[in-house]
Parts: C-alpha cells; sequence; structure tokens
C-alpha cells in the first residue's frame, strides 16, 4: 500500500512540475512575442520619425539651391545679400548652418557669424555638383551633425556651386517625445551616431570587450528569442531584447532595447498560480484518500495507544526523577560557591589581624597583638556561626536570637571595613541614635546582612568620582530603619537585587556570586524585618527595618 502510494505521488510531482514548467514556457513565449510585435512598431515609428525630420531639410536644401535671389545675388558676386538670406532662413527653419561654396568647395557665403575656411568633404561635393543630393553623418569636437548638399547653378548646364545644409542631431533628439526603451541609430562604422540615452552616444556596437564600445552581450536563448545583457551598467536592463531596423536612405541602422523583466515576472506568477492550483488539487485528492484511511487506521491505533501512553508515561518520570538529580547537584553547587563567598569576608578579615600582630610584634607593641589575636579568634567563632546560620537558613530552622544593641552591630560591622573604606578614599556619613536601641536578633547573622550591605556600596564606589556612604538610624514607633546610601552607579534591576544568583559583579569572581544579598533577605525576614533596595538620583538606597524590643522585656 505504501510503495503504490509513493509511486502515484511521485508520478503527481512529476506531472505538476511538467505543467509549470509547460505555463512558463507558454507564457514566455507568448509575452516575449507581443514584446517584440510592440517593440518593432515603436522601432518604425522612432524610424519614420527621423526621417521625416530629415526629409524637411531636405527640402530646404533644394529650395535654397533654386532660390532665384541667391543664383541672382551669386551672378553679381553680391555675397553680403547671400549671407543675410542664409542666416535669415537658418534662423527660421532650424538649420544649425548654411554653407554656399563653389565647386572647389571653398565657402563664399554663410549663415554663420565665423565663415569657416574647412571645405566640405568630396562626397559630399562631389553629390551636389552632379545632380544628386549630397547626404552624410559627421563627428567633429564630440558635435553629432549630418550634412546634406545640393548643386547651384546660374545660367550653364553645370552647376557653379553648392548649398551645404549642417543639421546638429542634438536638436533632432529635443523634439523626440520621451520613451522607456532604449533607441539608438548606428552610422555606417557602427557607432552610436543618435540615441535617446546620451550615455550610450558615440559608443560602437561590439562585443563590450573594447574600450568605446557598448557593453551589451549576448545572454542566452530564451523559449527561441536570444536575449542581451548589459555587462556593467547598473541602471540597464538586466535582461532585454534586442531588435534592429535598417534605414538605407540615411544610412542609418535602428536599434531598440526593451527590458523583458516584466515578462519573467509574469512568466513567474503564472507558473507559481499554475503550482498552487496543482498543489490545491493535490490536497484536496490527498485529504479524500487520508479520510478513508482515518477512518482504516482509528481501530488500530485505540488497540495500541494505551500501552503506548503507559511506557510514555515511565519514559517520562525516569526522565523527571533524572532531572530532579540534576537540580539537586546543581542547586549544591550554587550554594557552595555561596558559603565559599561568605566565608571570604572573615578570612580576610583574618589575614589582615594576622598581618597587623606580626607589625606589632616585630615594633614589640604586646597590648595591640593581643587585641588582633582576640580579633581573629572573634573571626574564627564567626565563621563556625556563618556556617550554622547558613545550614539553619538553607533547612529553614530558625537560629536563636538574643537581645542585641542595634548601634553596637552597626559599629561593629562598620569596623571591619575600615581599612577598606580609607583606602578608597571613601568619606563616610554616620548618624545614630544617642544611647542603645534593643532589638531581638541573632547579632552575627544581623552583623553579616549589614557587612553585605556596605561592601557592596564599597564596591559600587570604587569607580566614582565623588565617594560618600550615608549610614543613618532613625526609631519611629515601634520599628528602627537602618538607611545606607552610596553615590554609585545605581542598580541596573532593583526589583531582582534579592533574586538568588544575581549579581552586577563579574560572574565567578571573589566578590561573590550573587548569593549574599538573597541570604540577607531570607535572615531579616526571620527577625521579623523588612530589607529594600531603590535607586536614588545618583547611588542607591537600602533600607533595612527591624522591630524594637518591648520595653518590658529591655528592662
Amino acid at each position: 500500500m505504501i510503495r503504490v502510494s509513493s509511486v502515484l505521488l511521485a508520478a503527481y510531482v512529476l506531472a505538476s512540475l511538467w505543467f509549470a514548467a509547460f505555463v512558463y514556457d507558454r507564457t514566455l513565449k507568448t509575452e516575449l512575442r507581443v514584446l517584440q510585435e510592440n517593440g518593432t512598431v515603436r522601432l518604425s515609428e522612432a524610424a519614420s520619425r527621423l526621417r521625416l525630420q530629415i526629409d524637411g531639410f531636405r527640402e530646404q536644401a533644394n529650395f535654397i539651391a533654386h532660390t532665384p535671389s541667391v543664383t541672382t545675388a551669386m551672378a553679381a558676386d553680391d555675397w553680403h545679400r547671400v549671407q543675410d538670406f542664409l542666416v535669415n532662413f537658418s534662423l527660421t527653419y532650424g538649420a544649425s548652418q548654411i554653407d554656399l561654396v563653389d565647386r572647389t568647395g571653398a565657402v563664399l557665403a554663410s549663415s554663420s557669424p565665423k565663415k569657416s575656411d574647412k571645405t566640405p568633404s568630396k562626397t559630399l561635393l562631389q553629390a551636389a555638383l552632379n545632380e544628386r543630393l549630397g547626404f552624410e553623418h559627421a563627428i567633429e569636437d564630440q558635435k553629432r551633425v549630418i550634412r546634406l548638399s545640393r548643386g547651384v547653378r546660374l545660367s550653364n548646364e553645370q552647376n557653379d556651386g553648392a548649398v551645404i545644409l549642417t543639421v546638429d542631431i542634438a536638436e533632432l533628439e529635443f523634439q523626440w517625445p520621451v520613451t522607456p526603451e532604449p533607441l539608438i541609430f548606428y552610422n555606417q562604422n557602427a557607432q552610436a551616431i543618435s540615441s535617446n540615452r546620451p550615455e550610450l552616444l558615440l559608443l560602437s556596437f561590439g562585443d563590450g570587450s573594447e574600450e568605446g564600445e557598448l557593453d551589451l552581450r549576448r545572454n542566452r536563448t530564451l523559449a527561441g528569442f536570444e536575449t542581451w545583457a548589459f555587462a556593467s551598467r547598473a541602471d540597464a536592463p538586466q535582461e532585454a531584447l534586442v531588435l534592429s531596423k535598417k534605414m538605407p536612405l540615411l544610412l542609418l541602422n535602428g536599434q531598440i532595447i526593451i527590458d523583458i523583466a516584466s515578462v519573467l515576472a509574469t512568466a513567474r506568477q503564472r507558473t507559481g498560480l499554475a503550482a498552487a492550483l496543482a498543489l490545491v488539487l493535490g490536497l484536496v485528492v490527498a485529504i479524500a484518500v487520508q479520510q478513508r484511511r482515518r477512518f482504516a487506521l482509528e481501530a488500530q491505533q485505540s488497540a495500541t495507544l494505551e500501552a503506548r501512553v503507559e511506557e510514555r508515561t515511565k519514559e517520562l518520570r525516569a526522565a523527571q526523577d533524572e532531572l530532579v538529580e540534576a537540580s539537586k547537584l546543581a542547586a549544591l553547587g550554587r550554594l557552595s560557591a555561596g558559603v565559599s563567598h561568605e566565608l571570604n569576608q572573615p578570612l580576610a578579615a583574618i589575614l589582615n589581624f594576622s598581618e597587623n600582630a606580626r607589625k606589632f610584634l616585630e615594633r614589640k607593641q604586646s597590648n595591640r597583638i593581643d587585641e588582633n589575636l582576640s580579633e581573629i579568634s572573634n573571626q574564627v567563632q564567626r565563621i563556625n556561626r556563618i556556617i550554622g546560620n547558613l545550614r539553619a537558613f538553607a533547612r529553614q530552622e530558625s537560629a536563636p536570637n538574643e537581645r542585641i544593641d542595634f548601634n553596637e552591630v552597626i559599629k561593629s560591622a562598620l569596623a571591619l571595613v575600615d581599612d577598606e573604606l580609607a583606602s578608597k578614599r571613601i568619606e563616610v556619613l554616620l548618624d545614630l541614635p544617642e544611647g542603645s536601641v534593643f532589638i531581638v536578633a541573632g547579632k552575627v547573622r544581623l552583623e553579616q546582612v549589614i557587612f553585605n550591605i556596605l561592601t557592596n556600596a564599597i564596591d559600587a564606589m570604587s569607580d566614582t568620582p565623588e565617594r560618600r556612604l550615608s549610614i543613618e538610624m532613625t526609631v519611629v514607633r515601634d520599628n528602627a530603619t537602618l538607611i545606607v546610601r552610596d553615590t554609585g552607579p545605581g542598580i541596573a534591576d532593583p526589583d531582582r537585587v534579592f533574586e538568588p544568583f544575581y549579581t552586577t559583579k563579574d560572574l565567578g569572581a571573589s566578590k561573590g556570586l550573587g548569593m549574599g544579598l538573597s541570604l540577607s533577605f531570607g535572615i531579616i525576614q526571620q527577625f521579623g524585618g523588612t530589607l529594600s533596595c531603590r535607586n536614588l538620583s545618583a547611588g542607591a538606597e537600602f533600607k533595612l527595618s527591624l522591630p524594637l524590643m518591648e520595653k518590658q522585656d529591655a528592662e
């Protein structure tokens, strides 16, 4: 059954491809034929328009040659009168220049104020003297002209001179209507002497391999039509039909270049529609076949569905167990990193106190040595308490609280960062109420929270020009509130600062992995207080609020 379906599908795909190819080829042939016919008509119109323009100047040459005033003035050598006539005629009927020459080609009179000593070409002069209308193209100083000649006879049977009519081709082109296709007229040397595209003028028709040649090359044969393409012109058609028309009377060969982009777009559009139609028909047939198969397969699927569901359930449970184990390992690794960070602070203090003790030993200051050793002992006990607190926090256990002085805890935490404050030249503004402010909390844990807040503020001001740390406590009603402000850059996302592992410091650095504030938040909650933060106009503010100890308990 599957094999038969595959064969039918392959046959349908091949038939669809053949149908799409047939539509594409037929559309190209039809549209290119229409484009060719329209282009032929437009080229014929352009050739006729140019021929009519030149025919008008032929009549002018005949008229001047047979005008009695010209022949009479020539017979009387009245060249001033002839020149006035030529000037008026040139201005009236549009010839660029009209010259009257003798049999040798010397200019006798001219409509141009600067009478040239240049004689006309031998071909042009001989045609006029032999009773024919002379005609030639010329390019002089990048100026394209057409010259016509007609013999002038006085009394004898032989022409005594000739009228040379010069026409500026650019003035003829100015009268042409605007057309979308490039039109080119080549002279006998295959050089573009006239065109509606200035950039194509004076280029020769070749293969584009040499300088000065039109870079139009044969591209391919498309649906029986030969197409051409410009090799380097970005503004030219990418692919075009080139139609030609010989104009023997004008010694020209006309050419029109027609862009076939619209034909290709039409062919692609129709081919796409044909393919879409074939696809729709195929889908209709496929849906009908599928409906028949669906009813046949439903019974078989119902029998095996329950077994597959049970098998998948077992696999999902196994995968879930593996995921839980992986999550436990990841959490354990992160917790270990957090514990390491929390222990770094008292260890750093132990290092500082031991270095100080060594210096005091060298100075034989025994009392100061005893103080430093006591501080080292305190820090070791603090490490033990931190580990116990972290374990209690991780297990959601409640460590015993005690009656403590909030002011003394703040001063103790501040003493731990005195050296760092001095080394970084941070100004400290301390404003604490007089006397004692008693609360019920864990002294080490609260000191750790305050220490974390202070060290974070110090780190935030490392690269700021103004370094000021403000520590203020206010007692309102039943709460004591500690406010710590810094002049650092602020916090990128204050709403996430208490999330585990969220940090603005380099991940993995010795300064932390984002566990300190998260643990601090949990510790303050255990004390029944609140911990919050916000950004200021310059810096950040942390606010720690704890309930005061009741008066009878304080007494």
